[in-house]
C-alpha cells in the first residue's frame, strides 16, 4: 500500500475574515476554506451583514472544519475563531490584511497578497463608507478577484484558493 503525502500549504498562513451569510452557507465556507487551505476562519460581524451567529454555531463549524481536514488530508484543523466585529478585526490584520472589494481599477489578489495572508470577505449587503475608511487607515489593502461579482460564500472560497496558489508558486511571499 502506497502512503500518501500531505501537504499543508508548507507554512503558508492564510487567516479568512468571512462576513457571516445568510442560512446555513457559513458551514460551506468553512468546509471549502478548509479544503483549500485556510489556516484559520474568522466569523466576521459586518455593518451591513445580516447574520448574527446564535450561541453553538462556533461548536458547529469547528466540527465542520475537523470533518473537513481529515477529508482533504490536512495535517492540522484550521482554528475556526469566535466571531468578530470588523473594527476589531481590521485592527487585528493590520498590513497583512487583504479586503476583497468590486470597485473598478484594483489590482487583483495574487499582486498584494503576503503570508501570512488575512482575507477579509464582505457581506451580501457589501462593504459600508465607514468600513472601507476604517479598512484604508488600518493599512489593509484593497483588492479584486476579478470582474464578476461573487456571492460572499463563493468570494471567501476562491480569495483563499487563489491566495494559497500564489504563496505556495513564490509569486508572493
Amino acid at each position: 500500500m502506497e502512503e500518501l503525502a500531505a501537504s499543508d500549504g508548507a507554512g503558508v498562513e492564510i487567516s479568512l475574515y468571512q462576513a457571516v451569510p445568510k442560512g446555513g452557507r457559513m458551514d460551506l465556507v468553512v468546509e471549502k476554506a478548509t479544503e483549500v487551505g485556510a489556516t484559520r476562519v474568522v466569523p466576521l460581524l459586518a455593518e451591513r451583514g445580516v447574520v448574527n451567529p446564535r450561541e453553538g454555531k462556533v461548536g458547529r463549524w469547528r466540527r465542520v472544519a475537523e470533518a473537513a481536514a481529515r477529508q482533504s488530508l490536512r495535517l492540522r484543523v484550521p482554528e475556526v475563531a469566535e466571531p468578530v466585529r470588523f473594527e476589531e478585526a481590521i485592527l487585528e490584520a493590520g498590513e497583512t490584511g487583504v479586503l476583497l472589494h468590486n470597485a473598478p481599477d484594483l489590482q487583483p489578489l495574487e499582486a498584494i497578497v503576503q503570508s501570512p495572508a488575512s482575507l477579509f470577505i464582505g457581506p451580501e449587503g457589501g462593504w459600508s463608507e465607514d468600513e472601507l475608511r476604517r479598512a484604508e487607515e488600518a493599512g489593509v489593502a484593497f483588492g479584486g478577484l476579478g470582474s464578476y461579482r461573487l456571492r460572499s460564500e463563493t468570494a471567501g472560497i476562491i480569495a483563499v484558493a487563489r491566495t494559497l496558489a500564489a504563496l505556495e508558486s513564490g509569486v508572493k511571499r
